[in-house]
């Protein structure tokens, strides 16, 4: 049966009752969407339940625009949105925050690590953990056509390397640089957080833009759009999802469910059954149980009584060299991991990239002889959006804080520049 639910973004959004009466589906009104963004920006405790409900809303519009020709994509543009719609039903707890925390499992504990990977139905990280969750989800309550479609339009291959129509079209609409996952979330965040910077007007783009198995065909009238688009994701990521100290707080979040999990503070589902009920509720009363506790009663100031960690910031060539030292060097990697593991969460580390690819959007010149450039080129016209990347660092008292100056001094001759935690 159809029904109609209220949403402060869209209006009324039309769905099926049987699309989302399902319990996993349901779980997700117990995960939040930005993990510990609330912590600065006190109204983001919106979940992955109402987003999804946008995307799929989202979604529902861009199928629309799905080029005549492709007959066979038409047929199936029901399939696609209950894609948009199931896209992230495989969120563990405090959702990204909770893959951060599987990056400091692999190497705290790598059996554990792989034990979380296993439950997923992967043996390896093939894809993002939510995904491969999500597949796997979709699988055991037999949608398979829809499973088989999820794990195709998350591939990392590349649109042009993809033989398949209608997964090049998935792939477009729910994983892409302008698809219905991030035309949602941007307003959705910008409306929840009070930051301006992720107010857009995605009708704008929806009623120009045409989706064909190259890419996103928009008339040159666009532009303006398209980079509103593009400069309010940058500003959102720069200054609300990658704010220092909510980055900070994520990291904090992610070592205590690190650490949590490897001391069985806090149980991982064996099954699929047990997943339905691992939300945002189950870390919160692990949190509850280290309040006394001197290993870990640092995180329960932390994240209960909200006691700031000291932190530090590396930006822009530093930021970057680092960023590439301890994301493909393993030694590196392993012997940072090595020293911070050392301090139980008292010293947190974590990095964030902010790039925006475009190869997959095209503006029409019908002057040309060709149908659509790229708008990056000369014709185009389009401001090339820079690129950001950060290392966060946090220290919980001056010991701490102490020994990872030295450690950054020695190790990477970088000079840390810690602001008080007031």
């Amino acid at each position: 049966m159809e029904k109609f639910i209220k949403d402060p973004i869209h209006g009324n959004i039309k769905i099926d009752d049987s699309l989302i009466d399902n319990m996993y589906f349901q779980r997700l009104r117990h995960v939040i969407q930005n993990g510990m963004a609330y912590m600065v920006f006190p109204s983001m405790r919106h979940s992955r339940f109402e987003h999804s409900l946008g995307t799929y809303y989202i979604a529902s519009k861009m199928v629309e625009n799905v080029q005549a020709s492709e007959k066979e994509i038409i047929d199936k543009k029901e399939l696609i949105k209950e894609l948009a719609l199931y896209h992230d039903i495989g969120h563990f707890p405090f959702s990204h925050t909770f893959e951060f925390a599987m990056e400091i499992l692999e190497y705290l504990n790598k059996n554990i690590y792989n034990s979380i990977i296993k439950l997923t139905g992967f043996r390896d990280m093939e894809y993002k953990l939510h995904e491969m969750m999500g597949i796997n989800i979709l699988r055991s309550i037999r949608k398979t056509e829809l499973a088989d479609l999820m794990s195709n339009a998350y591939s990392s291959k590349d649109i042009k390397e993809i033989n398949d129509p209608l997964v090049k079209i998935a792939k477009l609409i729910v994983n892409s640089e302008l698809d219905a996952d991030r035309l949602d979330y941007l307003q959705r965040d910008s409306y929840y957080s009070g930051a301006k910077f992720g107010i857009i007007d995605p009708e704008r783009l929806l009623i120009t833009m045409k989706i064909t198995t190259d890419g996103y065909v928009f008339p040159p009238k666009a532009i303006d759009d398209l980079e509103h688009f593009f400069l309010a994701r940058f500003h959102m990521y720069s200054s609300v999802y990658n704010h220092p100290v909510i980055e900070i707080y994520n990291r904090i979040m992610a070592y205590f469910i690190a650490f949590a999990i490897n001391s069985s503070l806090l149980d991982i589902p064996s099954n699929l059954e047990e997943f339905a009920e691992f939300t945002d509720e189950k870390i919160y009363l692990a949190l509850l149980k280290v309040k006394n506790d001197n290993r870990f009663s640092h995180f329960y100031e932390s994240l209960v009584k909200r006691k700031k960690y000291m932190r530090a910031v590396v930006e822009g060539d530093q930021a970057k060299n680092l960023f590439k030292i301890i994301s493909s060097n393993e030694k590196s990697k392993r012997n940072l991991y090595d020293t911070v593991l050392n301090y139980y969460g008292k010293i947190v580390i974590g990095k964030s990239e902010l790039t925006t690819e475009i190869g997959n959007i095209f503006i029409e010149r019908k002057m040309l002889k060709e149908s659509y450039n790229n708008p990056l080129s000369e014709e185009g016209g389009l401001t090339k959006i820079p690129e950001r990347y950060r290392i966060y660092v946090g220290a919980y008292d001056e010991v701490s804080k102490n020994d990872i100056l030295k450690y950054f001094n020695d190790t990477f001759g970088i000079r840390l520049a810690f602001k008080a935690n007031s």
